[in-house]
């Protein structure tokens, strides 16, 4: 655990500050090194094999567990590591609330963890050995099939292994339900945390004197609690990974696409139509169909008029909308100075031609035209 850690934050600095480091075949390391000693742990773990090898076989347990445990942070934690390095500040210091907001969101990320394993380990260690057995094999068992899958997709990317139908559907099975690997082990963590509790309502051991049973019953408490706590953890990772992400990753409500004239050669956007401050998105179909949409807002404190298409060189066509007053990019999540619209850089709109006359915006139609092609 140590080691992994050390290592994994080497990594993750390595992956934000160079670009060295080929994390593809890092990865497919760690997945082969997983399998191999995952089949090492199971054969050393067989009776006939460690009354046979004696001490040998402890040793190769005790070894292949250690690496299956490196192999398993190492490979996660890097990205959860350089997490608050990729956070989008959008200009904001590091005592901003967004920031705040999302840092907190990370350590308690961390922290769920954390009590999950704690919970789990004193789950499994007062368990029995058979049952012991059965959750630790199902749990290494789900996670050698995910890097199984993974490696084969990382090993025909890059052509390490011919392609064929068998490949193809292993990847797709590995990407479409690459969630229900975690939704599996989280299962299995629950069944064993309702088995304990089922096994620990009522005392069984013998005891001599009412200490005793009431030391014996903490104890079952005390299980019961470590259990409890398990499950919670669990309906918290659950609800996460689904109704928080699914909300996370929603589809903005954008600005709807509003009529303006349109002549032979101009579209026309009244000033008083877009005066209020907030954007407002412009459309023109071109006659091999392609809708080229461009936007209008109103800069602060201004009578300015930032015009852009609805596309940028960075995110292509992903197009913006309108959170909280400020207009964001939809695909990188980039908040726009509202003042830079209409000017070249970053994730700003692509600037177009126009005019403004007579309380009016003139959009070329040819300038749109033009730039079909990023929208196809």
């Amino acid at each position: 655990i140590g080691v992994s850690l050390i290592a994994s934050i080497v990594m993750a600095i390595l992956l934000n500050t160079t670009n060295k480091v080929n994390i593809g075949y890092v990865n497919l390391t760690m997945f082969i090194l997983y399998i191999a000693f995952f089949i090492l742990f199971i054969v050393f773990n067989l009776t006939p094999i460690r009354n046979k090898l004696g001490m040998i076989s402890e040793i190769g347990v005790l070894a292949s567990g250690a690496v299956m445990i490196f192999t398993l942070l190492f490979y996660s934690l890097p990205d959860a590591w350089a997490y608050p390095y990729n956070f989008d500040l959008s200009g904001n210091t590091l005592f901003s609330t967004d920031f705040i907001y999302r840092f907190i969101g990370w350590l308690g990320g961390f922290l769920l963890s954390l009590v999950a394993g704690v919970a789990a380990y004193k789950i499994l260690k007062h368990m029995e050995l058979r049952y012991q057995k059965v959750f630790l094999y199902v749990v290494l068992l789900i996670n050698a099939l995910s890097f199984a899958g993974k490696a084969v997709q990382i090993m025909r990317t890059r052509m390490l292994i011919p392609p064929s139908d068998l490949t193809f559907n292993i990847i797709k099975l590995t990407l479409n339900y690459s969630d229900y690997f975690i939704y599996a082990s989280i299962l299995a963590v629950v069944i064993a945390a309702a088995i304990l509790i089922a096994n620990s309502r009522k005392v069984t051991s013998p005891y001599a004197n009412n200490a005793q049973f009431r030391k014996l019953k903490a104890a079952l408490r005390n299980r019961r609690r470590w259990s409890t706590c398990l499950i919670v953890c669990a309906i918290f990772a659950m609800v996460n990974l689904t109704v928080v992400d699914a909300y996370n990753n929603r589809e903005p409500d954008e600005a709807p696409v509003e009529e303006c004239q349109v002549t032979d050669t101009d579209m026309i956007v009244p000033l008083e139509m877009v005066a209020d401050g907030h954007l407002h998105r412009f459309g023109y179909t071109t006659d091999e169909g392609i809708l080229v949409k461009f936007i209008v807002v109103q800069k602060p404190g201004t009578t300015a008029y930032g015009v852009g298409l609805d596309a940028c060189d960075i995110c292509g066509d992903a197009g913006y909308y309108e959170r909280d007053d400020e207009v964001v990019c939809k695909r990188c999540d980039v908040v726009m100075n509202k003042n830079t619209i209409g000017f070249k850089g970053g994730c700003n709109p692509i600037i177009i031609d126009y005019s403004v006359k007579d309380g009016q915006i003139i959009v070329p139609i040819e300038t749109l035209v033009d730039h079909a092609n990023e929208f196809k």
